[in-house]
């Protein structure tokens, strides 16, 4: 590790390539789909309908590009005829866009997704068995984990007697590795600066479809502003050599990120459809972006595991932290079913015992008679009393909506709230008692959970971790619970959404 380390800073010749892949299937899709969108911005004022009719058919397109399949392989049948249903929809409801649009799409469609090979693939097996050398070290990078099937199909056409290595984009990130080459499917402005800021070999490869931009921005050793203000010189692309074996044809710009902001706009509307007036249900998250699109909402109080390894000891810890402590490429471990009532599972049983029953009836009695209040009276009245009435200082409107909620155990100011909701002093002394129990128990449960994971989860797991980005796992310990461990990708700590209680760490994927 230490020599690789002192290669990744020693100032070694480097050089990196551009690389197109023609697909004209793709390429043909493609066009269509943006002068699609285009007509839908310019002439349909962004008409919602049509909107999301492209963002699947993109979603779509997206999949295809990705998959190292044969294209005939990679979209269900199920989705097939989604396809054909959003077709069918315009040819019903927007005959102008159906007639210029429509035909053609359908036809570009069903030619990608009769073809039996995959163009990236195939340049990718071929560029890689040009090397007949087994102490040639190959990295290969992708933005999302190879699937069982795609990784079995690259080493069937691989021969077998090179090194290859697959990695994830954030995987390949934290590793310290050098290689003798590196190859990134996707464009550089696709992997981002990183990827052409710090390269870890000799020759690095960026690969991409044709219809992909190819644009590659190098720093200058010299900043004259950087130098006049700081005397800093950036050092970082001296001895890079760019090769660019690219035409220069049209390029048409796509982006991904709107697909995942479609997926949360769904997920919002889905959830407001079902709640209803329910809204004290309703608690503040943060979006946090999971390894192979997919992503879930973050209260300030979640609690989150957080799997770390310990090298020296030959094991794994397992810490719990909240939001305000979670970083990019943490690795978090989720229970496939709802992660709350694990922990309340494990108290009632190992730690209340007997007492958890009649623990949790006061628990419920206090909370019922909450929420008829705020379904009464609305959220916002009822802060408003508890705070100008009865002089509470943490009854803001989301967090009485908090105390709905069965993760809310023991509120800082429990006993002035019993009594706002007309509970007499011994009734107020007795649940809060009871309460604190619990609350203490709930810890308790937590420490036996992680410690039950550390003996179960084993060091090597993040050598999979590392291609894969996600594993998942049936627990011995908990009745076969079900767990993931996640890489986290990014957090948005920027935007807050209004999320029901139970859809809190539960991992959504991104729409096709």
């Amino acid at each position: 590790m230490l020599r690789d380390i002192c290669k990744l800073y020693t100032n070694f010749e480097k050089n990196i390539y551009l690389k197109s892949v023609k697909c004209s299937e793709l390429f043909s899709l493609a066009e269509q789909l943006s002068s699609f969108n285009r007509e839908i911005i310019e002439k349909a004022d962004k008409d919602t309908q049509l909107l999301e009719i492209y963002n699947y058919l993109s979603g779509i397109f997206f999949t295809l590009c990705r998959s190292f399949l044969p294209y005939s392989h990679v979209i269900s049948k199920n989705n097939e005829k989604e396809i054909i249903h959003r077709l069918l929809g315009i040819k019903n409801n927007y005959p102008y866009f159906f007639d210029k649009f429509g035909k053609t799409l359908a036809m570009s469609f069903k030619e990608v997704l009769e073809t039996e090979h995959n163009y990236m693939t195939e340049f990718l097996c071929d560029h890689i068995n040009k090397h007949q050398t087994r102490s040639y070290k190959i990295a290969l990078v992708t933005k999302r984990s190879l699937s069982p099937e795609e990784k079995e199909l690259l080493n069937q056409k691989i021969s077998s007697i090179l090194n290859v290595t697959y990695y994830t984009e954030n995987s390949f990130r934290k590793s310290v590795k050098v290689f003798d080459e590196v190859i990134f499917v996707g464009s550089p402005s696709y992997f981002g600066s990183f990827a052409v800021n710090t390269l870890k070999a000799y020759h690095t490869y960026f690969v991409f479809y044709e219809m992909f931009s190819d644009n590659l921005k190098l720093k200058s050793p010299f900043l004259n502003s950087d130098i006049y203000q700081q005397n800093i010189i950036s050092t970082i692309n001296l001895n890079v050599k760019i090769h660019k074996d690219v035409e220069k044809t049209h390029k048409i710009e796509f982006n991904e990120d709107y697909l995942v902001k479609s997926s949360i706009q769904k997920v919002l509307e889905e959830q407001n459809t079902n709640t209803s007036d329910d809204v004290h249900h309703l608690v503040k998250a943060t979006v946090v972006l999971l390894e192979n699109d997919r992503f879930l909402f973050v209260s300030d109080e979640t609690k989150i595991r957080v799997l770390t390894p310990n090298i020296k000891k030959d094991r794994v810890i397992v810490n719990q932290i909240t939001l305000k402590d979670l970083e990019e490429d943490d690795f978090i471990i989720i229970r496939n079913e709802r992660d709350n009532s694990l922990i309340a599972e494990v108290a009632d049983q190992e730690i209340l015992k007997e007492e958890a029953k009649y623990l949790r009836a006061l628990q419920k009695k206090w909370k019922k008679r909450l929420r008829y209040n705020v379904s009464k009276k609305g959220v916002m009245r009822v802060s408003e009393i508890l705070t100008n009435r009865y002089k509470m200082t943490t009854a803001s409107p989301q967090t009485v909506r908090f105390w709905c909620n069965e993760e809310s155990i023991c509120p800082t100011e429990l006993p002035v709230l019993l009594q706002a909701l007309k509970f007499d002093e011994n009734e107020v002394i007795l649940i809060y008692q009871a309460m604190k129990q619990i609350q203490i128990a709930h810890r308790e449960a937590g420490r036996i959970i992680s410690r039950k994971l550390m003996e179960e989860i084993k060091p090597d797991i993040f050598e999979e971790l590392q291609q894969k980005g996600s594993i998942t796992f049936k627990s011995s310990n908990f009745n076969g619970a079900s767990f993931n461990i996640e890489r986290v990708v990014a957090i948005n700590r920027s935007k807050h959404y209004d999320v029901l209680q139970s859809n809190l760490m539960k991992v959504y994927h991104r729409d096709l």
